[in-house]
């Protein structure tokens, strides 16, 4: 039996607002009511023309009704936009949400080939395009009641007249049909445009310090001005798109009214048309051009609307490598790497990687730079899967584990620190919700980071982005370590956490990493001697192999690699 076929980005579209179907529903009576109100004046004018005026010679009942009748359609539209407005922004939001959870259930192998700016530009400018398709359909559901109202009322008031002004109007509907696929492939392209850009200017505002010691700032400079002509050049398209139907439609309306004019006016003044009901007649000609007008853009806002949710959807639907299995995950008593192999997809950066770390044990990774460490050191959380052999927690496969119980049970502490834009205590605690403030203090002062936090300007309470360069290199890596000591997770992984940092700053580094080492099975990846010399088991790796395994002891009293690399000053 074959598949059953994908849901069109429409289908899908659409069914995101759904759950708002009573919102719309009312949403939509306000839209024929406006409809309605909006051709009144027409039918006003006319009456009060040849009733009111002729008769009476009174214009006050004609000025009240028609300032009447705007009022109350002004009413009606704020209530009708206000309302539909809002049921965007909640599928807006939650649709962001969603993709927001998707994008950081990816695997990191492709957050880290995909532009940070380009993943920032899918979450935000093209979710926030698919608000575009509640004011597309609105459009269309109030645009074509409106033109019918005032159809009706054309032939109601003159036959004739209506049939020669509305010979053409099919004609003014082709624009939006034939302009539809260009608009969608327009708007695209830009979206694109804008997510190079992003990207671009992000790795630029982040790399600033690289650029400038390099002396780099006129090729990022005219790297960017080429991205952003780009840019210019796919956002004029895609804005000459949007905009070529509405005057395409009203030329053609206005060839219309032209040719009302001419019969109409010999039939006045040949005295067989009153002068109200050519008046009448015109006035719902020129009502008419705003509705037509805005059906003109109805392509636009939904081709817009469906390439945004493209690009969103593609995102959505993507199936992580990584995913989670149902295992319930305890404190390992070995964790063993049975054959390993990794490949990124540009060749393989491990092969046959064979080893086991039993609980409380601290190995070393040692080796030259490139030769795997670290990628093997991802292998434990499940940063990336192996593409051959298995990685187990006492005996079990880390893919038939919970992902989340599993990595609850990891803490890491890496070379790269990463703080977030929040409070110094709000780091610290990032991933255990629930530590009391004194848990947080006492995993702070286990991390030598206690003493310089609390002369900080609001202590614990001081925000990281109004630090800036304040922090160093130590004292961010220390914030980390007292993160991954709050967390009491039974695995450590260490990668050149030392690394880096000044004499002094590695002291009170190593300190603290020394008191987070105890009791836990650790795996550490350092090119200083000092830091991997007490471990229990030293595991040199050079291009993706095992190439020896020892005790410090050991290793130096053979002729090997280790001691050579050790003797140089470094491991």
């Amino acid at each position: 039996m074959p598949p059953a076929a994908e849901p069109s980005t429409g289908r899908r579209l659409w069914a995101e607002f759904t759950p708002h179907r009573g919102s719309l529903a009312v949403a939509t009576v306000l839209v024929v009511i406006g409809s309605a109100l909006q051709s009144a004046p027409v039918f006003v004018v006319q009456w009060a023309m040849d009733e009111i005026l002729v008769v009476h010679g009174d214009p006050r009942p004609l000025a009240v009704g028609v300032v009447a009748l705007y009022a109350l359609n002004g009413a009606v539209n704020f209530a009708r936009a206000s309302l539909t407005r809002t049921i965007a922004w909640r599928v807006v939001t939650e649709i962001r949400g969603r993709l927001h959870e998707r994008l950081l259930d990816q695997e990191l192998a492709w957050h880290l080939r995909t532009p940070s700016g380009e993943r920032q530009s899918r979450l935000l400018g093209d979710v926030n395009a698919l608000q575009y398709a509640v004011n597309g359909v609105v459009t269309a559901v109030q645009k074509p009641i409106t033109i019918a109202a005032l159809v009706v009322g054309a032939f109601i008031m003159n036959p004739k007249l209506a049939i020669i002004a509305f010979a053409l109007l099919p004609l003014a509907l082709l624009p939006i049909h034939r302009v539809g696929a260009w608009v969608r492939t327009a708007s695209r392209a830009a979206s694109d445009a804008a997510a190079a850009l992003s990207a671009h200017a992000q790795q630029t505002l982040a790399g600033v310090r690289v650029i400038q010691l390099s002396g780099g700032e006129a090729e990022r400079s005219r790297g960017f001005r080429s991205l952003d002509a780009a840019h210019e050049a796919a956002q004029v398209e895609a804005l000459t798109a949007q905009l070529v139907p509405a005057p395409l439609t009203e030329l053609i309306a206005a060839i219309g009214v032209g040719a009302v004019l001419w019969v109409g006016g010999n039939e006045v003044a040949a005295g067989t048309t009153r002068p109200g009901d050519l008046l009448g007649f015109l006035t719902a000609l020129a009502v008419m051009n705003q509705p037509l007008r805005g059906l003109s853009e109805v392509g636009s806002l939904l081709q817009r609307s469906l390439a945004a949710a493209d690009a969103v959807f593609a995102i959505h639907d993507r199936e992580p490598a990584v995913r989670s299995g149902a295992g319930h995950v305890e404190p390992p008593t070995r964790i063993t790497l049975n054959g390993v192999g990794l490949d990124y997809g540009s060749g393989p950066v491990l092969h046959d990687i064979t080893l086991t770390l039993a609980a409380g044990e601290r190995v070393a990774l040692v080796g030259p730079s490139g030769g795997g460490k670290t990628s093997l050191l991802g292998l434990i959380p499940r940063l990336y899967d192996p593409t051959a052999g298995t990685v187990c927690w006492d005996g079990i496969d880390l893919r038939e584990l919970n992902l989340q119980e599993l990595r609850l049970h990891i803490a890491v502490v890496s070379q790269e620190t990463f703080l977030f834009d929040d409070t110094v205590e709000a780091n610290i605690r990032f991933g255990v919700e629930g530590a009391t403030d004194e848990a947080v203090c006492a995993a702070a002062a286990a991390a030598n980071a206690d003493g310089f936090i609390r002369e900080l300007p609001q202590g614990y309470q001081t925000r990281v982005h109004e630090l800036g360069m304040r922090l160093s290199g130590g004292q961010r890596q220390r914030i980390c370590i007292a993160r991954a000591i709050l967390r009491a997770s039974p695995v450590l992984l260490l990668d050149e956490a030392t690394s880096n940092l000044d004499t002094q700053s590695e002291a009170a580094v190593q300190e603290a990493l020394d008191r987070l080492m105890l009791g836990r099975t650790t795996l550490v990846v350092a090119h200083r001697l000092s830091t991997v010399r007490d471990a229990d088991r030293i595991v040199y790796i050079e291009d993706g192999r095992i190439v020896q395994t020892g005790s410090h002891d050991t290793l130096m009293a053979t002729d090997g690699p280790y001691r050579r690399l050790a003797m140089g000053g470094a491991t």
